[in-house]
């Protein structure tokens, strides 16, 4: 072990003696945490050992930078983290509690459940501060786990580094994705069935499987290993949740949504789950939603055993903030993946794009949409709590952008133009943002939710039939009172629209279309397949 390892409370003794960058910070209302790494660069990977000290008086009390660490003062093993945010200097940090000896502990940091795995979030894009929390906060009102967050200010080896969030990394515990836990002799019935986390993320030598079905990319589509990890998950355990994963996409790819079994693929999902998760990522519009650090799991079946989509993560580039994959246009469906810049589609699922053309699905969506609408996505709710946030670090902010004094106002991303010159007109930019999309999604979510289940939707598919289907060159379409029809492709671009009865399908190749049939009383889109 390093010679770090010595009374502690002399290394914090030295820390007091700080540097004119350090004095920025005298006192804060924020708790303070003390990284000494002896001057070791902090590496990508693998985690080097340092010390940490977190100064914690009391919630609303003052903390001062020469109190002595009294919260946590021990042993952590830290790394950078982050794809294309790990050329900022203000980095983001991996860091996990550790004993003396070196060995993971888990501890319970500032109110937050006990783990030994951690992020020091930079949320350096953000100039805000706030997308990354206001995201957690939505998901969590609206009723799922997401990573807990306490704002922070941080000091490395005596050096300011600016306000952070001190946030959960999602795991499979108690605390965090309460699944069960897969032993190494849980490889037979009710013990196989979960629980299993996985990841849908950067396709850079990926650990999981093959989908039988394709992403956008037109590649198949990859699940990564995530929980257990690649080096755990025994081959019984991979070989269930990768046929379990299967007879799911068999329902939802096909025509009818039901697979072989006569399974509907809504018996396989939390279907909230699902529905807020769009709604989150169609919400901020996050252009890396869906296909990077997106995550699903799956409880045993005793516990449930249906797959529900999150916890949410990587929520930087929400919100108006970027104008990759036109982020910064608040009109829009972010799943549909089909607007300017928008990259890594090889990990992109099409079973959203299948989803949004399912009239329960949409049913749903529009239920949940309308009762949050009415309480926490409220506009004056969300200003609300915008500014309540603001005010809590805003002596915080005005230290954070003395270090960081070239982020305002100035191009650090792929900003749209033009650039907030204060951190004012950042947040007043991030609030009318949201209203001007809020107002979009409220005239453009499908659905009826007076309309929420399978027999109340078949009721009113009585009246429409369509025939052949499949096809090879036509569909006709039996209905009375008809006022349009759409063909869509499976990526939900409109083909053509028509006021006709019969769609000649000739000219397009084989595959899955939706039509979508417009009635004086109704909207109802089918699936189709043209062999």
């Amino acid at each position: 072990m390093k010679k770090l390892i010595f009374i502690l409370s002399l290394a914090f003794i030295v820390l007091t003696n700080n540097t004119a960058n350090c004095q920025i910070l005298t006192s804060s209302e924020h708790p303070i945490v003390i990284i000494d790494t002896e001057g070791e660069d902090i590496p990508d990977e693998p985690k080097i050992t340092a010390s940490m000290g977190i100064i914690y008086n009391s919630q609303g009390a003052m903390n001062n930078i020469n109190d002595s660490p009294n919260h946590y003062n021990g042993f952590i093993g830290i790394e950078t983290r982050g794809n294309s945010t790990q050329g900022f200097d203000k980095k983001t940090y991996s860091i996990e509690t550790r004993t003396v000896s070196e060995q993971d502990t888990s501890v319970a940091l500032l109110g937050m459940g006990e783990e030994e795995d951690w992020i020091l979030h930079a949320m350096v894009i953000d100039k805000s501060q706030l997308r990354i929390p206001f995201s957690f906060y939505l998901s969590q009102q609206m009723g799922h786990y997401a990573s807990n967050w306490r704002y922070v200010e941080l000091i490395v080896n005596d050096e300011y580094r600016g306000l952070y969030i001190l946030t959960e990394k999602i795991k499979r515990d108690n605390n965090r994705v309460d699944i069960a836990k897969l032993g190494s002799d849980d490889i037979a019935g009710d013990e196989l069935t979960g629980g299993y986390i996985l990841r849908i993320d950067w396709l850079n030598d990926p650990q999981g499987f093959e989908s039988n079905y394709n992403s956008q990319g037109d590649i198949p589509m990859f699940y990564q290993w995530y929980y257990p990890k690649e080096n755990n998950i025994l081959p019984e355990q991979a070989a269930y949740i990768e046929t379990w994963m299967d007879t799911f996409e068999d329902a939802v790819f096909s025509s009818d949504y039901t697979n072989n079994q006569g399974i509907r693929y809504t018996e396989y999902i939390d279907l909230n789950s699902f529905t807020d998760f769009l709604l989150m990522n169609e919400l901020s519009k996050n252009s890396d939603g869906y296909k990077l650090s997106s995550y699903l799991h799956k409880d045993k079946d005793s516990n449930g055993g249906k797959l529900v989509a999150g916890p949410i993560w990587d929520f930087d580039q929400t919100y108006g903030v970027s104008g990759v994959c036109s982020n910064n246009d608040y009109t829009g469906w972010t799943y549909l993946q089909n607007q300017f810049d928008c990259e890594d589609l090889e990990s992109m699922p099409m079973w959203w794009q299948s989803m949004m053309e399912d009239p329960i699905f949409q049913n749903q969506l529009n239920c949940r949409w309308e009762q949050f609408r009415q309480s926490f996505l409220h506009k004056d709710s969300i200003n609300a709590w915008i500014n309540m946030s603001t005010l809590d670090i805003s002596e915080a902010i005005d230290r954070n952008f003395t270090v960081w004094d070239d982020f305002i106002g100035n191009s650090i991303w792929f900003e749209p133009s033009p650039i907030p010159q204060s951190y004012e007109e950042e947040i007043d930019y991030m609030q009318n943002w949201i209203s001007n999309r809020i107002d979009w999604l409220d005239a453009n979510i499908p659905g009826d939710c007076g309309i929420s289940n399978v027999s109340q939707l078949s009721d009113l598919e009585e009246t429409i039939e369509i025939y052949p289907n499949p096809t090879l060159d036509k569909v006709n379409i039996l209905c009375e009172d008809l006022v349009s029809v759409e063909l869509l492709n499976v990526y939900g671009r409109k083909l053509f629209e028509t006021t006709l009865k019969e769609i000649d399908l000739n000219k397009y190749s084989k595959g899955i279309y939706f039509i979508k049939i417009r009635t004086k009383k109704q909207i109802l889109t089918k699936k189709i397949v043209k062999h």
